[in-house]
């Protein structure tokens, strides 16, 4: 995969097209033939992309909000022209391909949405097409950043507890140890936002548990540096979490929270001082 197959796939003008950025797996270092690791993409265009596009068509950030990858509580934030994504999906073994327009992912960088932050500090190897830098633009919002970390990370946590304890392996997990941690994080708001995921593996579901810690890491990162300039930082945990056999959510809990109860401590005391940094984006 590379910009002229995927605009050569999308139908899609390069006049259109503002920036194209490579993040995931091949931005984190995770990536590998043997596992047939995709291409997740993210791009942004000009709002009239789709003007007379045969196939595609903006759509508003439901999805997104839904599955927490934006806060709900900034959902009103994004209306009319920041309000605009699509979603193309070239293939298992090639492409996820997120479109959103410029207003919309500037929006995205105000509300200190970890994924687009994943954008714009990439590798320049990384950035297929980068007209704007955005990162000139991106300025911290306590607030918001630790809003969307936190939302993002728990959610992925909990859809893997779920995922693993009501739809994979129930009877594994049928015991009053494994209920009275279910008990203790279904305390948090976040638990009832969480989705069951619908058909996801054991392997995937590993990997949510691995996203929630490594969203963790790249928020003390953004907090402490004003930037993101360490997308491995999650990567020790890895292989070892992939390897676990074991079917008892337990098992993940008493390895791997007191890592993550310790990285979200970190990440909500961690200060910095603030003239360092610029103001913050205008609403």
């Amino acid at each position: 995969m590379n910009t002229t197959t995927l605009l050569t796939q999308l139908n899609i003008d390069e006049m259109l097209v503002e920036c194209i950025y490579l993040f995931g797996s091949h931005a984190y270092g995770t990536a590998s033939e043997q596992r047939q690791s995709d291409y997740d993409i993210v791009m942004v265009l000009k709002s009239n992309a789709f003007d007379r596009h045969p196939f595609f068509k903006w759509k508003n950030l439901n999805w997104l909000v839904k599955h927490n990858w934006i806060n709900p509580k900034f959902r009103s934030l994004f209306s009319g022209e920041s309000d605009k994504t699509c979603f193309k999906d070239l293939g298992d073994r090639d492409a996820q391909v997120w479109m959103y327009n410029v207003d919309t992912f500037r929006k995205l960088l105000t509300t200190n949405t970890i994924f687009a932050i994943e954008c714009i500090f990439l590798p320049a190897k990384l950035k297929w097409i980068e007209k704007t830098k955005f990162a000139d633009e991106f300025r911290i919002d306590d607030h918001m950043l630790k809003q969307s970390v936190l939302n993002h990370s728990r959610s992925h946590l909990f859809m893997a507890c779920k995922n693993m304890t009501q739809a994979l392996f129930p009877h594994e997990n049928d015991d009053n140890e494994t209920r009275n941690a279910i008990a203790k994080l279904s305390k948090d708001p976040v638990w009832n936002h969480a989705l069951v995921p619908i058909n996801y593996s054991f392997y995937k579901t590993k990997k949510l548990i691995w996203h929630s810690i490594r969203l963790l890491y790249f928020g003390i990162n953004v907090k402490r540096f004003g930037q993101l300039i360490d997308y491995t930082a999650a990567n020790y945990l890895y292989e070892d979490l992939l390897a676990i056999e074991s079917h008892k959510w337990i098992d993940f809990v008493n390895k791997y929270i007191p890592i993550y109860n310790e990285l979200t401590n970190e990440f909500i005391n961690l200060t910095r001082d603030p003239s360092m940094l610029p103001d913050k984006m205008d609403l």
